[in-house]
């Protein structure tokens, strides 16, 4: 099963929530997930309701101390660590990772960490690059499209149609990205609550237009997947928006 990739050219546009919403769905699609965290400052757990102190086993750690590493259904991992010993390359070429088994791996990457992100590609099955409509991200398309976008699908990130900009930006965004544009996630100022109580916001704003912006775009990533492998996953998604933030049972389990 694949490995997905979640990196944008700069910060801000929302990359480790969108990551870790999109594990959650992919999860609850019936998907096999892991989310590996890359960057050093743990944003991605804060999105599961986990707190920054909380310490997530390692990529490489073994079975025992990873099985109750897991949080609605998916299975967290810190791989910030790994992926800066001197040898990674080496373990990447030859799939000691298992990138290509049966698990979906959701990888959230740093802004500023191109180098990673360009060593990760060649071994993913594809990459979702967020956006957002502002001079900023606009200025760094030329660099995007110039790097190559094979295996790149787009998001509009934090999306505000109040403003003149912002609505010209992304009918240009549209027009030129296309089909690989996915979708659009409007801002709500419910994720950064959600993440200040140390919810999911799915938990916590189970009605939040983020979210249900979110569990539209799982759908898209599963159909995606789906075209990609020339499978018929069968996959189901779910009326309840609040089925994004926690199990049938409410049941969450992590390393102590």
């Amino acid at each position: 099963m694949p490995l997905i990739l979640f990196h944008s050219p700069r910060g801000g546009t929302g990359n480790s929530f969108l990551a870790a919403t999109t594990a959650i769905a992919l999860s609850r699609a019936g998907h096999d997930v892991t989310a590996l965290d890359f960057d050093r400052n743990g944003t991605l757990q804060l999105h599961f309701g986990m707190g920054p102190g909380e310490r997530l086993p390692g990529l490489d750690a073994p079975s025992d101390e990873t099985a109750s590493a897991s949080v609605q259904g998916v299975a967290l991992r810190d791989a910030s660590a790994l992926s800066r010993q001197s040898d990674f390359a080496e373990g990447l070429a030859r799939n000691e990772f298992g990138f290509s088994g049966q698990k979906v791996f959701v990888a959230d990457i740093a802004a500023g960490d191109s180098q990673l992100r360009d060593m990760l590609l060649p071994h993913a099955l594809l990459e979702i690059c967020p956006l957002t409509a502002t001079a900023e991200s606009l200025m760094m398309l030329p660099g995007i499209t110039d790097a190559g976008i094979a295996k790149t699908f787009f998001v509009l990130s934090m999306v505000e149609d109040t403003r003149r900009f912002a609505r010209h930006s992304m009918g240009f965004l549209r027009e030129l990205l296309g089909e690989r544009l996915l979708g659009q996630v409007r801002r709500d100022e419910a994720v950064t609550e959600a993440c200040a109580m140390l919810k999911s916001l799915g938990r916590y704003a189970p009605h939040s237009a983020a979210l249900a912006d979110t569990i539209k775009l799982g759908g898209e990533i599963s159909t995606l997947l789906a075209d990609l492998y020339d499978e018929d996953l069968d996959v189901e998604f779910f009326d309840d928006p609040a089925a994004l933030g926690t199990s049938d049972d409410d049941t969450r389990h992590r390393a102590a």
